[in-house]
C-alpha cells in the first residue's frame, strides 16, 4: 500500500509490517477502517480470510467475531444466514499444492456441523482426526466452495442457503494427459456432493482440455513446463490453475431461453490462462468463453491477465446476469499467454452476449496512464469483486490486504486495510441480520485528513514543517496535518495539558 493510496484518519496508528507484498512499498501504513461514509455505503459486517482464525469486522473495523479454522487457512470463508460460515479447516496436505484438508460448516460458536473430506485418503496429518476406520482422509479442495441456494457465496435477494443442501467443491486430483504435458498433473476438479459427503457429480479440467483451444504457442509453454528433482507426492504440473467455481444460479438469460446460462451451469476461470468459461452441467461440455488472444467478440473487452473470481451477479441485484471479475494483471512467469501480462488491476463487468463491457474499475478508468495505475490498483494475484444491493461493488485488493467499496461512479466509500495479514485472499460483505446473535453495531463516519496525508512526528513530539508556500496546487495545499499518535507525541500532548 502506498499512502496516497490509502486515506488515513487523523490519529491514525501507525504499524509496522515489513515487506512482503508484490511491490515496493512503505513499510509504515495505517490500518484498519481509514475512510467511511455510512451515508453512502452498504452498512454490514466484512468477513475475511485470515491466517490463525477466520474473522469478521464491522464497517469500522472493529472484529466481532472469529472462528477456529484449526490449521486452515480459510481459503475462502463465506458466511451463512443463521450464524453460520462455511470454510476450510484443519492443516493442508503436507505433500500437495494448495490442497485444502476439510471442508465444513461451522455454527456461531465454532462447532462443526457438516463437513467433507472423502475424496482421497492419505497419510496421516497432525492434527487431522481419523475417521471410525483410522483412516485419514481430505478434500483437497482449494480456492472455493459454493453451497446449494447460494451460487455465488454472496448474499442476493431471494436465495436461501440449505444446509443440508450439496456442496459445489473445486478440488485437485493428480493425472496424466500427454497432449497436456508428459508429467503428472495438478488436475483441477469440480465436486458436487450431498450431506452424506457422497460425490455426486464430477468434472475434470483435462478431459476438456482441447474445449479450451489453446494457442499454439500456449501449448507449447505448458508442454514445457518441468516438474523439480524430488516432487512430493502430491505435486504436478500446475497446467490450468482454476481459482474459482460456482453455479450460475437464476438469470433472465435462461429465461429468455439461452441454454448456455441454465442455473445450474458453473463458471470457471483460471489464473494460468486467463480463460473464463461455463461448464454445462448436463453434458460437462464448455458452452461459453471468454478466451486469450482475446479476439473478435472477446476483443471488445480488452486483454485480461492473471484473472480471479469469475462470477455471474446473481438475481436481484444490480447489474444481474452480467459477469463480475477481477482482472489482476501481473507478471507472473506461469501465465502461458505472456503478452497479455501487464502490471496494473482492473475490475470488469460485462454483458456475456454480447461481450461488450459495462463496467470498469481501474486507474485508467479514472484517468491514470498505464504506467501510473499499478500505484492506484494492482493485485497481481488473488482479490475478487463482489456486487452489493445498493449498486455499489465491494473490492479485494489482496496482495495488500486492502478492502474497499467504490459506487457506480467510482468513489471510494469505505477503505479498509486487514491489520492480520500482509495479504487477503477474499472479503465478503455480509448483512447484520445473517448473525442475529450479534447486536448491530454503531455506525460512525470515518473521515480522513485532506489527500490522504499524515505526517509522523519525531521522537520528540514534534510534526515537520512540510507545508509549501510558493507551490500552490492544490493536491500540496494540506491544510492542517494529520499527525499519527506516537508515544512521543501523545507524552507532548498530555504534557500541554
Amino acid at each position: 500500500m502506498r499512502l496516497g493510496k490509502s486515506l488515513a484518519m487523523a490519529a491514525a496508528a501507525a504499524i509496522l509490517l515489513g515487506a512482503g507484498t508484490v511491490q515496493a512499498k512503505p513499510q509504515i501504513y495505517p490500518v484498519g477502517t481509514v475512510k467511511y461514509d455510512p451515508a453512502k455505503a452498504y452498512n454490514s459486517y466484512v468477513i475475511m480470510t485470515s491466517s490463525g482464525t477466520a474473522k469478521m469486522v464491522d464497517r469500522n473495523g472493529n472484529l466481532v467475531r472469529e472462528w477456529d479454522t484449526f490449521g486452515g487457512v480459510s481459503q475462502p470463508v463465506k458466511a451463512l444466514p443463521g450464524g453460520y460460515v462455511i470454510t476450510d479447516i484443519y492443516r493442508r496436505l503436507p505433500s500437495g499444492y494448495q490442497d485444502g484438508n476439510t471442508v465444513a460448516i461451522l455454527d456461531f460458536d465454532g462447532k462443526i456441523v457438516r463437513k467433507f473430506n472423502r475424496h482421497e485418503k492419505v497419510d496421516d496429518i497432525p492434527g487431522t482426526p481419523k475417521d471410525a476406520k483410522g483412516e485419514t482422509w481430505v478434500a483437497r479442495q482449494h480456492h472455493d466452495v459454493q453451497i446449494e441456494g447460494m451460487s455465488v457465496g454472496y448474499y442476493a435477494p431471494g436465495q436461501t442457503p440449505r444446509l443440508d443442501g450439496n456442496m459445489l467443491v473445486l478440488t485437485h486430483e493428480n493425472n496424466k494427459h500427454p497432449a497436456i504435458n508428459q508429467n503428472v498433473l495438478i488436475d483441477d476438479a469440480i465436486l458436487i456432493v450431498d450431506k452424506d459427503e457422497n460425490i455426486v457429480w464430477k468434472w475434470n479440467a483435462s478431459d476438456h482440455f482441447e474445449e479450451l483451444g489453446y494457442t499454439k504457442a500456449a501449448l507449447a509453454k505448458t508442454r514445457e513446463k518441468t516438474l523439480g528433482r524430488k516432487p512430493l507426492a502430491h505435486h504436478g504440473i500446475d497446467w490450468l490453475h482454476i481459482n474459482c467455481a460456482s453455479w450460475l444460479g437464476p438469470n433472465k438469460w435462461y429465461d429468455a431461453g439461452d441454454e448456455r446460462f441454465h442455473p445450474d451451469n458453473i463458471i470457471c476461470d483460471s489464473r494460468n490462462t486467463s480463460h473464463m468459461f461455463i461448464i454445462d452441467h448436463k453434458t460437462g461440455k464448455i458452452v461459453w468463453q471468454v478466451s486469450p488472444p482475446f479476439v473478435g467478440e472477446d476483443g471488445q473487452l480488452g486483454n485480461f491477465s492473471g484473472v480471479h473470481g469469475t462470477h455471474m451477479i446473481p438475481k436481484g441485484l444490480p447489474g444481474e446476469g452480467n459477469i463480475l471479475v477481477f482482472d489482476n494483471g501481473g507478471t507472473m512467469t506461469d501465465n502461458m499467454y505472456v503478452d497479455q501480462n501487464r502490471a496494473w488491476s482492473r475490475v470488469v463487468e460485462y454483458n456475456p452476449v454480447t461481450k461488450k463491457k459495462v463496467w470498469e474499475y481501474s486507474g485508467t478508468a479514472l484517468g491514470f496512464s498505464e504506467q501510473k495505475s499499478d500505484n492506484f490498483f494492482f493485485s497481481q494475484n488473488i482479490s475478487i469483486a463482489q456486487r452489493l444491493p445498493n449498486g455499489n461493488t465491494l473490492i479485494t485488493e489482496g496482495s495488500c490486504s486492502r478492502i474497499f467499496e467504490v459506487t457506480p461512479q467510482r468513489e471510494i466509500v469505505w477503505e479498509y486495510v486487514s491489520p492480520y495479514d500482509f495479504t487477503t485472499y477474499r472479503a465478503y460483505a455480509v448483512p447484520y441480520d445473517f448473525f442475529p446473535q450479534l447486536e448491530k453495531p454503531k455506525e460512525v463516519s470515518v473521515t480522513p485528513p485532506m489527500h490522504g496525508a499524515i505526517v509522523m512526528p519525531n521522537d520528540e513530539g514534534t510534526i515537520p514543517n512540510y507545508q509549501p508556500v510558493i507551490d500552490k496546487r492544490k493536491n500540496v495545499q494540506f491544510g492542517t496535518p494529520a499527525p499519527v499518535l506516537t508515544p512521543a507525541l501523545a507524552k507532548k500532548m498530555s504534557e500541554k495539558k
